[in-house]
């Protein structure tokens, strides 16, 4: 019910109680509960008889939908010939493979500064010269049904200290499938790969 009630918000910036009860057809008390669970989580806002999304909620208009998004997500590829910086994953899927390190673009990055950024917080390794080697679509299957898809922005850097690689054919079967292909790639920004890998 929080989905749908937060679903509304995305077509209005202002709503009243009935409106809401209207569009939702739910009971009233039920509705209030669910109001009033969100204005404790400061996600919406009531003034006098309206309800609106809080100032620091507003950035969830774009994903306010009842469909799944792809996900994009940075890979920064560090490498010489036949290694590569690599780390072992903690966390699904793929928990426990050698991957790429990456992560989430956020609100107002840059590929650089998402880059620099994701290096230094979770590595402590300093990069410079980033640049966007491939774009591509990854979708996780398990069960031959599609579970999460990815759009894969990968770019190379250059660390600015000395750092450890990875040999990638020795490691081939413990790195991600698609990471592998990947870095063996030799494609450009003007090819755009669609990759798919089961967990």
């Amino acid at each position: 019910m929080k989905d749908e009630i937060l679903n509304l918000f995305a077509y209005e910036s202002n709503l009243i109680f009935t409106d809401i009860k209207k569009k939702l057809k739910i009971r009233s008390n039920l509705l209030s509960y669910w109001l009033n669970q969100l204005i404790k989580k400061a996600i919406i806002e009531k003034h006098n008889n309206s309800y609106s999304l809080s100032e620091s909620s507003e950035h969830l208009i774009p994903y306010l939908s009842k469909n799944k998004s792809i996900l994009p997500v940075i890979l920064i590829q560090i490498s010489n010939s036949s290694s590569c910086f690599l780390f072992k994953r903690t966390k699904r899927p793929y928990k426990s493979f050698f991957s790429l390190p990456g992560g989430r673009i956020l609100v107002g990055e840059s590929l650089k500064s998402a880059s620099e950024r994701i290096m230094k917080t979770k590595f402590n390794i300093e990069i410079k010269q980033t640049k966007i080697r491939s774009i591509s679509l990854e979708h996780v299957k398990k069960k031959n049904k599609i579970i999460y898809s990815f759009i894969l922005i990968l770019v190379t850097a250059k660390p600015l200290s000395e750092i450890t690689l990875t040999n990638i054919n020795k490691n081939k079967k413990l790195i991600i499938p698609s990471d592998y292909k990947i870095i063996k790639s030799k494609s450009n920004i003007s090819n755009l790969p669609i990759i798919l890998s089961k967990n």
